[in-house]
């Protein structure tokens, strides 16, 4: 999270740069009014939104969470659904309970969940530091429940899943007091007289109680792997590091070195991990390379015990990073983020790779100003939906929603034909 924030302020800072056009004062929230151009479809209020998460709903729709400002110094959690045809069908924003709701509360993750509601996982500062927030919808959108992950110091959520078991686990960061260690919490509900509860305990500690690694280490992503257990995505002093836990929390010893693979090297970040069709492992993240050691894309493909079998780096001449993947139904991959361009400044990027990580296709989105891809998940007609953010379209940041179908093609805006495909 620690890096996710740095992207935040890097993003602020541009969209306070490239938002000096007009001066914006009118309040935020209400209905979105969903806009389309070039396939792209945005919506925002008056001040910032961002676009964190997506995912395709048992309906065949879709739901986009992020963050959204409804005033020039309060963030919320929001949380919007379409429909299959991409109509705008209902939206719920949260602002906190108790002291959080004085404070900035974000998302950073959405999952459907077997019920068919929605859980979300991200962060809420509470006056003092930042503490994980996890936060349950139903189907229609209504509160469910909503908890804290509390530290002594900054807590942070990244990711979530419905475990097999009903509860939840969290991926994330906790700083100690001396550094940051990767987490997994898990979030277990009773049903106390028809209310569900949730309370939370610590199912890893890449640092655990009463010992000092020594080493800065960040918490991105987890996914539930095919024999119950769990594989995390982070970053640490030496690369992107990879840990492999058995369904209780304890680490794999028969993956890597002792349940931990490390590749890449100093300073590269690890944001996304997914086990493959092989029981393998595709992992993505960003690297510092090329002219001025700007940042660049790398994968990673990593063998069910542990050994990294093929990797790549790709981007630009200018600052180029990836946030989220998938893999396609011929064994290859798509990911989206970012790329620079001196003109236009950053560009939604999206690149469709083979199974040896080689480009089958290769393309850009967005217009005159910032606009970035910040999830990507794979959708049932075999192509793929993605959230993030814009800034080209209004005064401030909004949140995007870009469905690609197989072929690498997106619609255009009347849905009539297909433009900028990708082959």
């Amino acid at each position: 999270m620690y890096f996710r924030k740095i992207y935040i302020f890097i993003l602020t800072v541009s969209i306070f740069i490239t938002g000096c056009q007009k001066l914006v004062t009118d309040p935020g929230g209400g209905e979105p009014v969903i806009e389309e151009e070039n396939g792209l479809i945005y919506w925002g209020g008056s001040f910032n939104d961002f676009g964190r998460g997506v995912f395709e709903t048992t309906d065949g729709g879709y739901a986009v969470v992020g963050s959204q400002y409804s005033a020039t110094t309060q963030l919320d959690l929001l949380l919007v659904k379409f429909s299959s045809s991409l109509e705008f069908e209902s939206s719920a924003t949260y602002s906190g309970e108790g002291i959080d709701s004085l404070y900035n509360n974000s998302a950073n993750d959405i999952q459907q969940t077997a019920d068919g509601g929605y859980v979300l996982v991200g962060d809420t500062f509470n006056g003092s530091n930042y503490d994980v927030l996890i936060v349950k919808f139903s189907s229609e959108l209504t509160l469910t429940w909503q908890d804290t992950i509390k530290g002594t110091y900054n807590d942070y959520g990244n990711s979530v899943l419905e475990d097999v078991d009903g509860g939840f686990v969290v991926c994330g960061t906790s700083y100690d007091g001396n550094d940051e260690d990767i987490m997994l919490w898990k979030i277990t509900l009773a049903n106390v007289e028809d209310v569900l509860t949730p309370s939370y305990s610590v199912l890893y500690n890449s640092e655990p109680t009463g010992s000092d690694n020594g080493t800065r280490d960040f918490g991105n992503y987890a996914q539930q792997t095919s024999d119950n257990g769990y594989v995390i995505v982070g970053t640490s002093a030496t690369g992107i590091k990879i840990t492999k836990l058995i369904s209780d929390g304890t680490v794999d010893a028969a993956f890597g070195t002792d349940g931990i693979l490390t590749v890449g090297s100093a300073g590269n970040e690890g944001t996304y991990i997914q086990q493959t069709n092989d029981l393998s492992y595709i992992v993505l993240g960003n690297t510092e390379g090329g002219a001025g050691l700007q940042s660049q894309v790398y994968l990673n493909t990593v063998s069910s015990v542990g050994v990294s079998v093929l990797s790549r780096a790709m981007g630009g001449a200018y600052p180029d990073a990836a946030e989220s993947l998938i893999q396609t139904g011929d064994g290859g991959f798509i990911f989206t983020g970012y790329q620079y361009n001196e003109n236009t400044g950053q560009d939604i990027w999206v690149v469709k790779l083979t199974p040896t990580l080689t480009t089958h296709w290769d393309k850009i989105y967005g217009g005159d100003y910032n606009d970035s891809g910040a999830s990507i998940k794979a959708t049932d007609d075999g192509g793929c939906i993605i959230t993030g953010s814009t800034m080209s379209y209004s005064n401030q940041s909004e949140i995007i929603l870009l469905e690609i179908e197989s072929d690498g093609c997106i619609w255009s805006d009347d849905h009539q034909t297909k433009i900028s495909c990708g082959l």
